[in-house]
């Protein structure tokens, strides 16, 4: 039977959604200039920020928000779940965890596989082959060991996702006791939500620009390697350590993922490489922006604009805008709905968030139908119940008059467990 630990089966971790109970306070107060019995604008849309996604409904009613730790994104008028789900099992000497990425599309029932690796489960089977007599250990029963002789695990890490596609860095590990030698291997890749096949640069953003991509992270990996060699010569510690494994470093065409800079769209490599003792490292070039492709128009509009002097984030809209300022320290956001015509808006509090903000996708234009939201309210419900947690909030419709953008790693050295 699968242990405790593993019989979740589609457990909501996220990446970038992982739950945090302090995370929101859900019920902003209203500011000094508020006045009463005005009705809000009309609105509807979703907003990814910190841990969760917040369901913002306003109107003649007032204004309703739930959150929930899930991660959606929206397809051709379709939204999309995104979830983790997990599969193992634990000996006295050996522990097997492997992990699984998927998407459904709320109205559907049925989940699509988008990413999963063979390696753990077949070692699995291996190992109790030849360990016919050895229990299976349940955490919930039983104390885990501290350091089996056996590790064979890989980890899903959500990096970031835009529309159709998803951005993932996995990571495996093989440790056999008397088996061949150990091996950690990762790398980064791009995936379509819809059916989890593999993109390619050229389905991103085409042909030539793959060819000038391409070439381009070549030449950054090679300016990258020369200046970590000058630093470590120098005798900067960090430099030097890296040197010694330089030479395991090597360029991987397809080990890429997708990301933004100022709402444009770029392309961020991850070069995988190895310690002297085996461990995974990988480099980071610079992000390369590219020209932006079709699919993109959809996707830029969903993305946060930041003011220049980055005091407040907006997402435009045709009736309303949404508005987030950074507290002081930069851990939160203050979201607030703006309406009214020019030079006589208004704003409406809607909730602190947790920074940083993802997206915004709106559900009013087109609205959704019933079936849509009745299909986004049954995943609220089922994400929130699952990590037990229910957040809900409105107030009364109540008018009331930073996070600097974190700056893109030039370069950056991962040593990975």
């Amino acid at each position: 039977m699968m242990p405790a630990l593993r019989r979740a089966a589609l457990r909501r971790v996220r990446a970038l959604f992982a739950l945090s109970l302090g995370a929101a306070a859900l019920v902003a107060a209203c500011g000094d200039r508020a006045s009463r019995g005005e009705a809000l604008p009309p609105a509807e849309f979703l907003f990814a920020a910190g841990d969760s996604t917040y369901w913002v409904r306003s109107g003649g009613d007032g204004m309703r928000v739930r959150s929930a730790p899930i991660l959606l994104t929206e397809v051709d008028g379709r939204l999309f779940e995104i979830f983790l789900g997990d599969e193992g099992a634990e000996y006295p000497d050996a522990s097997f965890a492997s992990a699984r990425l998927w998407s459904r599309e709320l109205q559907h029932r049925d989940s699509t596989l988008l990413f999963g690796d063979s390696t753990v489960l077949r070692e699995l089977a291996a190992w109790r082959r030849a360990h016919p007599r050895d229990e299976e250990i349940d955490p919930a029963d039983e104390e885990m060991p501290n350091d089996p002789r056996t590790v064979v695990n890989d980890d899903i890490e959500i990096i970031d996702v835009h529309g159709p596609y998803i951005t993932i860095e996995h990571l495996l590990n093989v440790d056999l006791d008397g088996g061949p030698a150990h091996r950690h291997a990762g790398r980064r890749m791009v995936l379509d939500v819809r059916s989890g096949a593999l993109a390619s640069l050229e389905v991103l953003v085409g042909a030539d620009e793959a060819r000038r991509v391409t070439a381009t992270a070549r030449a950054s990996l090679t300016q990258l390697v020369d200046s970590i060699r000058t630093a470590g010569a120098a005798g900067d510690e960090r430099a030097s350590v890296a040197s010694e494994s330089l030479e395991s470093f090597r360029f991987d065409s397809v080990s890429f993922g997708v990301t933004d800079i100022g709402r444009h769209p770029a392309v961020a490599f991850m070069v995988p490489g190895h310690g002297t003792d085996g461990e995974a490292l990988a480099l980071y070039p610079p992000p390369i922006t590219v020209n932006a492709p079709v699919w993109w128009k959809s996707v830029r509009a969903t993305l946060p604009e930041w003011a220049t002097d980055s005091a407040r984030v907006t997402w435009d809209r045709a009736t309303y805008d949404i508005a987030a300022r950074p507290s002081a320290d930069g851990d939160a956001l203050a979201l607030v709905l703006i309406g009214g015509a020019v030079g006589q808006a208004r704003e409406w509090p809607i909730a602190t968030v947790a920074a940083p903000a993802y997206q915004l996708i709106p559900l009013d234009t087109p609205p959704i139908d019933s079936a849509a939201r009745a299909a986004l309210s049954r995943a609220f419900d089922l994400s929130t119940s699952l990590d037990g947690l229910v957040q809900r909030a409105s107030w009364p419709h109540r008018p009331s008059s930073a996070h600097a953008t974190v700056p893109l790693r030039a370069a950056s050295f991962s040593r990975r467990p």
